[in-house]
Parts: C-alpha cells; structure tokens; sequence
C-alpha cells in the first residue's frame, strides 16, 4: 500500500522562511494545474509576466539540483594567496637551515677538535711561518 501523494505539500518539510514556502506552493500548484495563471497572479500579487518568470526561475533551480554530480566526496580546491606562498616557502627556507644546524651540531660532537678555538674569528694562536715579527721601540730594528 502507497502513502496518497501529497504534492505541494512537501514545502512545507523544507527549511526557509514561511512567506517563500507559500510562494513556491502558489507556483507548484500553477503547475499542477489546481490554481489558474490569474488565480495565482492574484493571490501572489505580481503580473502575469512575473509569475511566468518566477515560475521559470524556480524550475530552472529545481532543474539545477537535479544535475548529477560526481560520487564521493568533492576536492578539496587548494587556492593559496601570495602571503601563504611566502610564508610556506620560508618554512622550507626555515627546515633547510635546521638541517644544517643539526648536522654542524652532530659533527661538533663527534669531531670536537674541527671546531676548537673558532670563537674568536681572528685570534690566532702562532704567528704564521714567514711573518715578520714586530721590532720592539728603541731597538733600532
């Protein structure tokens, strides 16, 4: 046994204001043919011309939501702004550098006498081969 169609009565199910629900069941019931062109121009209180066209509209709506769609769930579109380009490729720039850190710090461990003594950029600890060495005052050098 199958449940007595209800027609326009379905609107009344749908979310969305009271006065819109109304308009659609006026135009629904165009259709079906229980109410006259003039009939519903009258109770909505537009032109013949207009009802045509909200009639229209609401079809090609109702057209619109009958249009099949891929199956599954829609992709996500990645869109990225300027700034988000920026900040993602200092990121890389960032994790480069922490690699490097971590590598200096790994070697530093294993082989401390590489950097023994570099604090101090220009000190140096022997004067180089060959270099003169400063004459002291009054020496006559």
């Amino acid at each position: 046994m199958s449940r007595p169609p209800e027609g326009a009565g379905h609107v009344d199910r749908l979310e969305g204001p009271e006065e819109l629900k109304w308009r659609l069941r006026v135009l629904l019931d165009t259709l079906a043919g229980r109410v006259n062109v003039a009939q519903a121009c009258e109770e909505l209180g537009v032109s013949e011309s207009r009802l045509h066209e909200l009639r229209r509209q609401a079809l090609v709506g109702a057209l619109g939501a009958l249009m099949p769609k891929p199956a599954g769930r829609p992709s996500a579109t990645e869109t990225t702004t300027d700034r988000e380009r920026e900040l993602l490729t200092r990121i890389d720039e960032l994790e480069v550098d922490l690699q490097a850190a971590l590598v200096r710090t790994e070697l530093a461990l294993a082989m401390p006498e590489l950097f023994r003594g570099r604090s101090k950029k220009n000190r140096r600890r022997h004067p180089r081969a060959g270099a003169k060495q400063p004459t002291p005052p009054g020496t006559g050098g």
